[in-house]
């Protein structure tokens, strides 16, 4: 599978955002981590594009991506949705 250009906005106590980057981690997926409290022009550019500033939020091969289902807790299986990776 090639490697697509993963850009991840996250937060340092954002649990979510630590679990779609270990997740990424553990599956050799590369990025690039974008925080948005500690670089707020990072936040402004999220709010700009996507009108919110909710984290995890993706970008992959340049297509905006919220990287969590709202209202539940991270799972795997949402995550692989993401990158459509095969359980396994």
């Amino acid at each position: 599978m090639p490697q697509k250009d993963v850009i991840v906005y996250s937060g340092k106590l954002c649990g979510d955002c630590q679990h779609l980057k270990s997740f990424m981690d553990a599956n050799g997926i590369e990025y690039e981590e974008r925080d948005i409290r500690e670089t707020p022009a990072h936040g402004e550019k999220l709010e700009a594009k996507t009108g919110k500033l909710g984290v995890p939020y993706l970008v992959i091969d340049g297509r905006w991506l919220r990287g969590y289902d709202p209202g539940k807790p991270f799972s795997e299986a949402f995550a692989r949705t993401l990158f459509a990776l095969e359980a396994g």
